[in-house]
Formats: structure tokens, C-alpha cells, sequence
């Protein structure tokens, strides 16, 4: 078992973690810093891996690339050749069920890609967020794109067609209130329990979409189940059309947590009716 498997452990039996490591300014030509959770607290969760890249140029014009060893506690420490160096895109590998995740660091500060002298020191710490806004979505994010966001998305389109009953879907009427509820069915990718997240969702008949998807949800397992409140007040119960259910509609989503591209987490597809 890893460093990073006993500290997840540690955590759930309630067994104290070691204290936190303070990260001092690092002295010439050495680049330190710290992986934490988004709020400074250490990592947890199956990590079985962490890959800082550091890339530079040296005093000498040569091209080099640095990946330093991160501790159990999250930090790093890597002596470099005199020179210039930033940061590229960094990740964390955690293990969920059967598979293995790589998702994307976030930088701490806004010096990671720039060109930074070796000679003064080099900190630079980074963030592991399971949930909140990627810096893809340029302070506009979308609920509907899924890169945009740390957690995992369901996209829920509403079908005109109803593949059970061989008819056209009734459609609800402008002003319905989708309300979702999402239950997960394990721990979270960082090993915590989860309590049921309720999401609301405006039916909006004129536009072209009609409603948004489920988004930024922890990433786990969930069993989504939901209710349509009609403006008079009159209640619909939801039904859905996911993976592997077609003809059929269900009263219950499954929505497991897959890796999508790159090891990211797969953005899940699935259509909704009112019953």
C-alpha cells in the first residue's frame, strides 16, 4: 500500500494525520512548494500518483524538464541548473473502483507558466479540486461544458420521443421546475460520504435548450431520481433513458463515475421524459 493509501486510511479510521509541513522559501536554484486539497488541508483519497513537470532553460541554452519526487505530505523539492523555468500542466493519478484517474492540478498564483529565474528560488504550490470551475472556462462558466468544471457532469436532454411507448413525449409547460435529486452510491473520489444533493433546473420551452445539464456534482457514483413541478403546482414524476436502457425509461439514473480522455472524468449522457 502507498504513503498516499496509508494517509487515506488514516483519515477514514480517524487515526490523526501528520502535522502540516510548513513550505519555507526555497534558497538559489531550487524549486519547492506543496499539493494540497483546495482548502489547504492534505490530500486524501487513493493517490497513486502525483507528476509535477517543470520545464526550463539553463544559463547554458541547453532545454530541460524536471519532474521532482512529491512526498506523502504533498510537498517537492528540486534542485535545478541555473536558469529560467515555469511550470506545465501537472496531475494527480487517483484510483476509483477499477480505474485510474489522472485529473489536473491546479496552479496556486498566477507565475506558473511564466518564465521564472532559477537564482531567486522558485516556489510554486498547487491545488487538487475535486469541484469548481477550470480555468478553461475564462470566469464564464457554462453548466452545460463539462471542461469547464472540476466535478462531473451529467448531461440530461429532454427526448421529444418516447422509445417505451412508441409516441411522442408530452412536453411540460413553460415555468416547470425540474428538480433532481442525486444520491451517491460510494464515497467520493477523495474518499468522502456523500450526502444527497438536490438540483434544481429551469424548463424553458422556447429556447433552445430547454434545460441545463447536471453539473460539477463530486465525483462518485449517484443514483439520480426527479420530479417536474408544473406552474399550478402538479407534480410529474421524471423518468430516464440512460446508458443501456434503451427502449426502456427508469424511474432511477445510474450514473457511475468513468474516466473520460486523458484519464479525465467522462461527461455521462442521458435523456429525461415526464411520466
Amino acid at each position: 500500500m502507498s504513503m498516499f493509501a496509508l494517509s487515506l486510511c488514516a483519515l477514514v479510521s480517524g487515526t490523526a494525520l501528520p502535522p502540516r509541513t510548513t513550505v519555507t522559501a526555497p534558497p538559489a536554484n531550487v524549486i519547492s512548494g506543496r499539493v494540497t486539497m483546495a482548502d489547504g488541508t492534505p490530500l486524501r483519497g487513493e493517490i497513486t500518483d502525483i507528476a509535477i513537470r517543470i520545464n526550463g532553460i539553463t544559463m547554458a541554452g541547453a532545454n530541460v524538464s524536471y519532474s521532482p519526487v512529491v512526498r506523502p505530505d504533498g510537498t517537492y523539492r528540486q534542485r535545478v541548473a541555473p536558469g529560467q523555468y515555469s511550470f506545465s500542466t501537472s496531475r494527480i493519478t487517483v484510483t476509483f473502483g477499477s480505474a485510474q484517474f489522472a485529473l489536473q492540478l491546479e496552479p496556486v498564483g498566477s507565475n506558473w507558466n511564466k518564465n521564472q529565474d532559477a537564482d531567486d528560488g522558485i516556489t510554486q504550490h498547487f491545488t487538487w479540486k475535486v469541484t469548481g470551475a477550470t480555468r478553461y472556462a475564462a470566469g464564464q462558466p457554462s453548466p452545460n461544458n463539462h471542461t469547464h468544471w472540476y466535478g462531473m457532469s451529467v448531461g440530461m436532454g429532454f427526448q421529444t420521443y418516447r422509445s417505451d411507448l412508441k409516441r411522442s413525449s408530452v412536453e411540460p409547460p413553460d415555468g416547470t421546475r425540474l428538480v433532481f435529486t442525486a444520491t451517491a452510491t460510494s464515497r467520493s473520489i477523495d474518499g468522502r460520504v456523500l450526502a444527497p444533493v438536490v438540483i434544481e433546473r429551469a424548463w424553458k420551452a422556447a429556447a433552445i435548450t430547454h434545460n441545463d445539464d447536471l453539473n460539477d456534482l463530486v465525483p462518485a457514483n449517484y443514483d439520480i431520481t426527479g420530479v417536474a413541478i408544473l406552474p399550478d403546482g402538479t407534480r410529474k414524476p421524471i423518468v430516464f433513458q440512460g446508458a443501456g436502457n434503451y427502449p426502456n425509461y427508469v424511474s432511477t439514473l445510474k450514473a457511475p463515475l468513468e474516466t473520460g480522455s486523458v484519464g479525465g472524468i467522462n461527461k455521462l449522457l442521458a435523456g429525461w421524459a415526464i411520466d
